[in-house]
């Protein structure tokens, strides 16, 4: 998030974590929007039919082996579950068609458990990746009542590495290639070691794949974004020989923090600046989350906000994914910071930005067509 934005960042952030631990246990599912039509089939639930418009076929655009879109960015959204009866794939159609536009990637969070939340490749995931991407986000917890948090000194040292092999080799298993995270913004807390104990962590999970021969996981590294914590972000690094992707999460907080308005540029731009000044400007870039709350003086900025947003990216070029929270930061709060595509013209104007040729770009052949 951008400096002005920073009002309250620790605070902030472990409510929506515990928000966050909450949609898990209703398999939530971050979706991360691409390639309006990649499919021929629409992609939707069954019975859910969505308009699509097929990118150009443009070889130069075709995407690297990272999954980076070298003539755009890909466009996203986090869907909160709604009804635990209704399967995920439903909820995911039902999106697609109310914005009239395919969604390509999916983000979906597991534990460091032998349980169905921390299973790779879930059922609901397999169907999902036939024509999408899978962004799975691996923390160190085991959810729970109550939560027990993991240490990485532990994961470094080896005592996990039966389940990591497991998990390993059922990525292997699945064949695509997906975007894999560990313990995203970890620099907002201390509970689970020092920075050179997560650094140790990352890189021994990472090698454990390498050692069992797991090709087809492309590594994103993901801090909150708060500029507060820029100082913490090198230490936390694990190199860019296991890294693939950097990640992290502005939000224009607004009227719900009694921060400044600030636009989608202005809250995105600095920890962007921070990022291509020290060191890190030969990588891509996913926001994997961002949004806006309302400004209660004028009711259209909000959908001003959304309606920006592809014009800025332009500004932006290493941003190649980006990911818009649509819930309820903190829903058992009074003000919890409703960053939902609700309000006058708000919906149209992220269908309106999601229609731009900038963040339609084509999806890898293996997810473009399904299987």
């Amino acid at each position: 998030m951008s400096a002005g934005n920073a009002g309250q960042p620790g605070g902030a952030r472990t409510r929506r974590g515990r928000l966050r631990d909450r949609l898990l246990a209703a398999t939530g599912v971050l979706l991360l929007a691409v390639a309006a039509g990649c499919s021929s089939d629409g992609g939707g639930g069954e019975g859910v039919p969505v308009t699509t418009t097929q990118p150009s076929a443009n070889a130069d655009c075709k995407p690297t082996d990272e999954l980076v879109p070298p003539c755009g960015a890909y466009w996203g959204m986090y869907v909160a579950p709604g009804d635990p009866k209704v399967p995920v794939v439903q909820s995911i159609g039902a999106m697609e068609s109310q914005l009239g536009r395919k969604l390509d990637v999916i983000f979906s969070y597991h534990d460091m458990s032998d349980s169905p939340n921390g299973t790779f490749i879930r059922e609901d995931e397999v169907e999902l990746g036939r024509d999408r991407i899978l962004l799975l986000s691996w923390e160190a917890k085991i959810w729970g009542t109550p939560e027990r948090t993991l240490l990485w000194r532990d994961i470094a040292s080896g005592s996990m590495d039966t389940l990591i092999d497991k998990q390993a080799q059922r990525i292997k298993s699945y064949g695509k290639r997906v975007m894999l995270g560990f313990d995203g913004e970890m620099d907002r807390r201390e509970t689970s070691g020092t920075a050179a104990e997560y650094v140790a962590a990352y890189k021994h999970i990472h090698d454990r794949f390498d050692k069992l021969g797991v090709t087809n996981v492309v590594w994103v590294w993901a801090v909150t974004g708060f500029i507060e914590y820029k100082d913490k972000w090198k230490s936390l690094y694990p190199g860019h020989d296991y890294v693939d992707w950097i990640s992290y999460d502005p939000y224009n907080f607004a009227g719900c923090r009694g921060a400044k308005w600030t636009d989608f540029e202005q809250t995105v731009k600095p920890t962007y600046d921070w990022f291509q000044a020290n060191g890190f400007a030969d990588k891509p870039i996913i926001i994997g989350e961002y949004s806006s709350e309302v400004d209660p003086k004028n009711p259209s900025a909000k959908a001003d906000w959304f309606r920006g947003v592809p014009q800025a990216l332009k500004t932006m070029p290493k941003i190649k994914a980006l990911l818009q929270w649509n819930a309820v930061l903190d829903p058992e709060s009074p003000n919890g910071c409703d960053f939902r595509l609700d309000g006058p013209g708000v919906v149209e104007a992220f269908a309106e930005a999601g229609r731009d040729p900038y963040v339609n770009q084509p999806l890898p052949d293996a997810q473009a067509g399904g299987s």
